[in-house]
């Protein structure tokens, strides 16, 4: 059998993704319109959409700026109901909240179309001033969803993104694929039994819900278009090169990070110590939180 291995071209490549008008359409959100996905069957769910919207205009009056993550979950048997699933995010919830000191929401899709078994697409949405890479997180709810439910995950392309308060250009990517899981097809299995779950989180109090500005703040827009003009004119004139802070990703909607940044965001979210393992007799309420962690070392230990 002829090798190709060494013929570039055999090699096979990742196409670019572009979000165009054959794969999105316009939602309009108060004062806005947003790209949002475009089902080759049925339409999304508007109401679906809106909440998903919403409750990134929430975790962004809390914070700056915000992580956000994707996984799909794979139970091993068939459920009839939400009760495992609902079960398992309302533990993760706040196993993730206290583990980050930070408030969480998630969006949580069920979906099945040819398989015996439903599956679900998770998404999370924490603080990035308390995380801003996803290999922990994604360890942490494969081992609490093996441990659950003895169920398997698969792992997205691209899993994450931040996205900043006020600035609709980091948005654009990440609503778009957040609304992947307000599609009505493939839901249809699901009966009676709900194929979108949230949990809901208050705003904080200097949240105004008559603006947008959460979302879209015209200074923020104001001050990038600036600096945009300001490095296009010194490329003209043969000025300085001003370098760019940061480069987004050629694939799907989330920016990756620096090299560099990952390997810093990896060495500090590994476990050093075993120590803290070893809960006392006392410390009833950290055994939980022990065992997701033991769960998470043997998975990596594993890999």
């Amino acid at each position: 059998m002829k090798n190709n291995s060494s013929n570039p071209i055999a090699k096979s490549r990742k196409r670019v993704f572009c979000i165009n008008q054959n794969n999105s359409s316009l939602f309009t959100y108060k004062d806005h319109a947003y790209h949002v996905f475009k089902a080759k069957q049925k339409n999304l769910n508007k109401n679906m959409v809106s909440t998903i919207i919403y409750d990134y205009e929430i975790m962004l009056s809390h914070y700056k700026r915000v992580f956000v993550t994707r996984i799909e979950l794979h139970p091993n048997a068939y459920s009839a109901d939400n009760k495992i699933i609902k079960q398992f995010l309302a533990q993760l919830t706040t196993f993730l909240s206290d583990e980050y000191q930070s408030k969480v929401i998630y969006h949580c899709a069920r979906e099945q179309e040819t398989s015996e078994r439903e599956h679900y697409h998770l998404e999370l949405m924490l603080s990035a001033h308390k995380v801003n890479y996803s290999d922990r997180i994604l360890s942490l709810v494969k081992a609490m969803w093996k441990m659950h439910t003895t169920g398997t995950v698969a792992y997205v392309d691209n899993p994450f993104c931040i996205v900043y308060r006020g600035n609709k250009a980091s948005l654009k990517h990440a609503i778009y694929r957040s609304s992947y899981l307000a599609k009505e097809h493939t839901k249809e299995l699901n009966g009676k039994t709900k194929g979108f779950l949230s949990n809901k989180l208050p705003p904080a109090k200097n949240f105004n819900p008559t603006n947008d500005l959460m979302l879209v703040d015209p200074d923020i827009t104001f001050e990038k278009n600036k600096r945009k003009q300001v490095f296009e004119i010194a490329q003209d004139t043969g000025g300085e090169p001003i370098a760019k802070t940061s480069k987004p990703s050629n694939y799907a909607w989330f920016n990756t990070l620096p090299h560099s940044q990952q390997l810093k965001e990896c060495i500090a979210s590994r476990t050093t110590s075993l120590n803290h393992l070893t809960a006392s007799s006392s410390a009833i309420q950290n055994r939980q939180t022990y065992r997701y962690k033991d769960a998470l070392v043997n998975e990596l230990s594993e890999e």
